[in-house]
């Protein structure tokens, strides 16, 4: 055992502080099992990872300042932060940089001294804090910092306070009825107790001279979760970083408060991490951006995330991009998840489905100047996805946004790739847009809910995507010459004429001129003629239709007349045409996708 450890420098700081890092990485998968508050959705150990990750590389290289270590740390875990609690704990990291970066060498006194003001900044950066959660076993902590002043020695300090910490941590369990019922303890606090448990243990046992070693990460935990009845008000964890010059948290939260719950606003002066659980996530980028700059943004689903804990009655999920427009019902139905492309006008960017709906975009591409525009998923939401659905399943099928289209193919392999799920993942290029890419992911659900998986999962799916046919009967050109791809000459002939343009898909996933209308009367009718004359006969079939919100009876008369026209025919679903394809169609599009179908098919 270290006796007599009496200062800290910045080699040996940033070794205790790797150590205590590593212990909660090594963690997160039981961190996810244990999450239930303030919502059951499965994820706090994942973002606890990758705000601890994102803090280690920033104090990947020695320095000789505790100050500098400190200081790299808090913007390290304020850039990678993740949920409530992942902003949490890089307000406390913050808390800490601010009272002793100016140390070269930091002594147990002057430690014990900052852990209270830290704590105090922790819970102040909450609009509702709670007890039995982080900011208790924070409180804890510091007590017994406070506990110890005039110690001398961080062999005697750091047991102390992890010793409280556990206390604390332990009692959570009665301090919340949703931790009660469940019979676990807070996970955010259990990811604080892990990096206080690694930087002690290191202090202790390892040598203040030499990097530590990783622990072992913990075992695969697939659908190990409490089952949880999930009424959450309000359904997206939201987060942006704004960065200015002279940021008023108080302010900021005055204009949020109103919108949401779970609210923490970490960071300094010159940047903050805000982090809410709100219905209207571009409503809160929007309040936020008049505050200062904004980027990070980021929105998941969190219904979406405990109904997955709910369904682990499979080995495979299913996710895919928003350029498939599937229905609600539909995503439930068959648990598939959804990451969002970007949607641009200008230098504004929205999170497609999620920050800003059909309609919502319809009106921006009739009132916005700019030319819009569509950008595939980030890395990060992508990363986030496949974190945590690889915490609940063996395999993740993810159904992507042709490649002929978009980059979002390559990009998800991209992401994939770089996670350590990489062996996990299959991802599948639906050479598909819109209805058409629905209709894959759902195929593949379905066949997920066989029980077919692996390679032979794959292999159907893949073979079922060359027997997807898309069509789009365009009724104004516009937006497919502001985004460049027609060039605007068709446009006036196709007015002048009076011509309707019909687009399909290609086999090379690309979308192409399938033929015209003469005049521009009967549009539903005429496109169901259309679809028919290539499908008669071919056996059963299923097909789903996207819409503008103004042609909802164009696609009803659209479906009438397919089943009557192609026999044994099944229309899946009818929902609004989303951003993916209505940047280049317009969102007065009709859009049909037809798929075979097989005697197992249910809707």
């Amino acid at each position: 055992m270290a006796e007599g450890v009496a200062y800290l420098d910045g080699p040996r700081l940033q070794r205790c502080l790797l150590a205590g890092l590593d212990r909660l990485i090594a963690e997160r998968e039981y961190l996810n099992k244990i999450n239930v508050f303030p919502v059951p959705d499965g994820d706090t150990g994942n973002n606890l990872a990758q705000t601890a990750m994102a803090a280690r590389d920033a104090i990947a290289e020695a320095h000789s300042s505790a100050g500098e270590i400190l200081s790299r740390l808090a913007d390290g875990a304020l850039d990678g932060a993740q949920g409530n609690s992942g902003a949490i704990l890089a307000q406390f990291f913050q808390g800490l940089a601010e009272n002793l970066a100016d140390k070269g060498k930091i002594v147990a006194e002057e430690l014990a001294r900052a852990m209270p003001e830290a704590a105090a900044g922790t819970r102040g950066a909450l609009a509702n804090p709670r007890e039995g959660t982080i900011v208790t076993v924070l409180d804890a902590a510091a007590a017994a910092a406070k506990a110890k002043r005039g110690c001398g020695d961080f062999a005697k300090l750091l047991p102390a306070i992890l010793e409280a910490s556990r206390t604390a941590l332990g009692a959570t369990t009665e301090q919340l009825e949703e931790l009660r019922k469940a019979g676990v303890v807070d996970a955010g606090a259990r990811g604080l107790v892990c990096i206080l448990e690694g930087c002690t243990d290191y202090l202790l046992h390892g040598s203040l001279r030499d990097q530590p070693e990783a622990p072992p990460p913990v075992g695969e935990t697939f659908g190990a979760h409490h089952e949880h009845s999930t009424d959450l008000r309000f359904r997206y964890c939201t987060e942006c970083m704004v960065t200015g010059t002279d940021l008023d948290a108080a302010a900021i939260r005055q204009e949020l408060e109103a919108l949401g719950n779970s609210m923490v606003i970490a960071g300094s002066r010159r940047r903050l991490r805000i982090h809410i659980h709100t219905n209207e996530p571009e409503t809160i980028f929007d309040l936020v951006g008049e505050f200062g700059e904004v980027s990070k943004t980021k929105a998941d689903d969190m219904i979406g995330q405990a109904r997955t804990l709910n369904r682990s009655n499979r080995d495979v999920v299913v996710m895919t991009d928003s350029a498939a427009d599937i229905p609600e019902a539909v995503l439930t139905k068959h648990d598939i998840h959804m990451v969002p492309l970007r949607v641009q006008f200008g230098t504004e960017s929205h999170l497609d489905k999620t920050g800003i709906t059909p309609a919502e975009f319809r009106r921006e591409l009739e009132n916005n100047p700019n030319t819009p525009g569509t950008s595939q998923p980030t890395q990060g939401d992508l990363r986030r996805m496949f974190e945590f659905l690889g915490t609940h399943f063996k395999e993740i099928l993810a159904v992507s946004l042709s490649s002929g289209l978009s980059g979002t193919w390559q990009g998800t392999v991209a992401a994939a790739e770089r996670t350590d799920l990489a062996e996990r993942i299959r991802i599948v290029d639906s050479h598909n847009v819109s209805a058409g890419q629905g209709l894959l992911a759902v195929h593949a659900a379905r066949l997920a809910e066989q029980g077919l998986l692996g390679d032979a999962l794959v292999q159907a799916v893949n073979a079922q995507a060359g027997n997807i046919k898309i069509y789009a009967l365009v009724s104004d050109l516009s937006n497919a010459v502001r985004s460049g791809r027609v060039s605007p000459w068709m446009k006036h002939l196709a007015d002048w004429l009076r011509l309707t343009p019909l687009l399909k898909g290609t086999a090379a996933g690309k979308i192409t001129l399938s033929g015209v209308l003469i005049g521009r009367s009967n549009p539903a009718a005429r496109l169901a003629a259309h679809v028919s004359r290539k499908h008669r006969g071919g056996g059963p079939v299923e097909f789903a239709i996207a819409h503008g919100h103004n042609e909802a009876d164009d696609a009803a008369l659209l479906s009438t007349r397919l089943q009557e026209g192609i026999n044994d025919a099944v229309c899946a679903w009818q929902t609004e045409i989303g951003a993916a394809l209505g940047v280049h169609a317009g969102m007065q599009a009709l859009v049909v996708a037809v798929m075979p179908r097989s005697d197992n098919t249910s809707n």
